[in-house]
C-alpha cells in the first residue's frame, strides 16, 4: 500500500541575529545610456541559492501582529563623498528605486513595504498577485551629477500569515537626465527572494522508499526535523538525521525509515525532550 505523508510546521518565536545577509546592493553593467540596472550581490540572495529571510512575530508596537524583519536596498556609491566609487555603481545623475513585482505564498497572506516610520505598510501585495509600486533607493533629488548612493535604515518587511513567501523585486531609473529627458538606465530583470513568516517546512517529498524533507534553519540556533507516526498528546517524536547548523538557508533532510500510513514532520529548536 502506498504511505501517505502529512506535513506539519511549527512556527517558533525567535530571537534576531545579526547576519550577513543584510544589504541587497543595485548598480549598473555600465554608465552609458540604456545600460541596465542589476542587482549587484543577487547571487547570494536569489531563490536559487535557497536562501531565505525570516520575518518574526511582533506582539506590540507598529508592526504589532505582523511577521517583521528587513533587508536593507541600497544603491553603490558613484563617489567619494559616499566612500565611492564603488564597482558596479549607477551612472552619475540616475535615481534609482526599487518596485515590489510580485508575491508568492500562503493564501490569503499578504507581504509589504514599510517605510522608515510608517504606522501601517506602505506598499503591499497579497499573495499570488503582481504590483508596480515603487520606494525610493538613492539618497538625491535627481539632479544632474548627482550621486545614486542610497543606504536608508529604518524600513521594514512584513508578512500577514505564517509561511513562506517568494517576493519578485525590479530596480528602476526614475531621473530624467538620459536622452529625451528619460532615464539614463533600463530597469533590471526581476529578482525572487525568499522570506518566510516564522519557521517552516518548504517542501516534503516520497522518492523511492525515503522522504525528503526540505526545511529552513534560521541563523543562531541549531535545528532538527522530527518524525512521527501521530499527533496525540503522548506521541513520540524521532529526530531525523543530525542537527542543522541555523544559517538562513534551506536544508534537505532524508528520512530513510520505514514510513507508515501517516508521517508527520516538523521543524524546532534543539533535541526531543
Amino acid at each position: 500500500m502506498k504511505s501517505s505523508i502529512v506535513s506539519l510546521f511549527v512556527v517558533i518565536p525567535l530571537v534576531v541575529f545579526a547576519q550577513d545577509h543584510g544589504h541587497i546592493n543595485i548598480g549598473a553593467v555600465g554608465v552609458n545610456q540604456d545600460d541596465a540596472l542589476i542587482f549587484d550581490n543577487a547571487a547570494i540572495f536569489e531563490t536559487a541559492t535557497n536562501y531565505v529571510k525570516t520575518l518574526t512575530l511582533a506582539t506590540s508596537g507598529a508592526y504589532a501582529n505582523y511577521y517583521q524583519g528587513n533587508i536593507t536596498l541600497t544603491g553603490l556609491a558613484a563617489t567619494a563623498a559616499h566612500a565611492g566609487p564603488e564597482p558596479n555603481a549607477a551612472a552619475l545623475g540616475s535615481r534609482i528605486f526599487a518596485q515590489l513585482v510580485s508575491v508568492e505564498g500562503p493564501s490569503g497572506g499578504a507581504f509589504a513595504f514599510w517605510e522608515s516610520g510608517a504606522t501601517s505598510p506602505t506598499i503591499g501585495l497579497v499573495s499570488g498577485t503582481t504590483g508596480t509600486n515603487t520606494w525610493q533607493v538613492s539618497e538625491n533629488d535627481g539632479s544632474p551629477g548627482s550621486d545614486p548612493y542610497g543606504h536608508i535604515h529604518g524600513r521594514r518587511f512584513t508578512a500577514t500569515k505564517p509561511g513562506i513567501y517568494a517576493v519578485g523585486f525590479r530596480a528602476f531609473d526614475l531621473s530624467t537626465n538620459g536622452v529625451g529627458g528619460g532615464p539614463i538606465h533600463t530597469p533590471s530583470t526581476v529578482m525572487k527572494v525568499y522570506f518566510q513568516a516564522g519557521v517552516n517546512i518548504k517542501s516534503i517529498a516520497l522518492v523511492g522508499e525515503e522522504v525528503r524533507v526540505v526545511a529552513s534553519a534560521p541563523l543562531g540556533q541549531d535545528w532538527t526535523v522530527e518524525a512521527s507516526d501521530s499527533l496525540s498528546a503522548n506521541s513520540t517524536w524521532t529526530v531525523i538525521g543530525t542537527s542543522i547548523v541555523g544559517d538562513d538557508y534551506f536544508h534537505e533532510v532524508t528520512d530513510d525509515q520505514p514510513v507508515g500510513q501517516k508521517r508527520f514532520y516538523r521543524i524546532r529548536t534543539g533535541t526531543t525532550p
